[in-house]
């Protein structure tokens, strides 16, 4: 028996599986640290204004210089899937379908 304090880390592809078999829902607030999944934060008003700022702010300065992603998953690795607020990127979409 194992103690309660014993955890099993995730992988991406575990974390998937789950969404794909109707155990997460595809649209629960969740994301994936370092094999373990947290709760994620609703997103307020202060929240979205903030991101929407953000994301003018950033849009000016980084016109066609880099891609910006918005409170979309980014897989790190293979046992890390998080949602930033923003993320900058190298490339296009395209480039990150996979």
């Amino acid at each position: 028996m194992t103690a309660a304090t014993d955890l099993r880390s995730l992988s991406v592809q575990d974390y998937h599986r789950m969404v794909e078999a109707g155990i997460l829902a595809a649209d629960e607030r969740v994301e994936l640290i370092e094999g373990q999944l947290y709760t994620m934060a609703a997103k307020g008003t202060a929240h979205s204004a903030a991101v929407t700022r953000i994301d003018r702010v950033l849009s000016r300065l980084l016109a066609g210089r880099a891609l910006l992603r918005f409170q979309d998953p980014v897989q790190l690795s293979d046992l890390s899937e998080p949602e930033p607020n923003v993320a900058i990127g190298n490339g296009t979409a395209d480039d990150y379908n996979s």
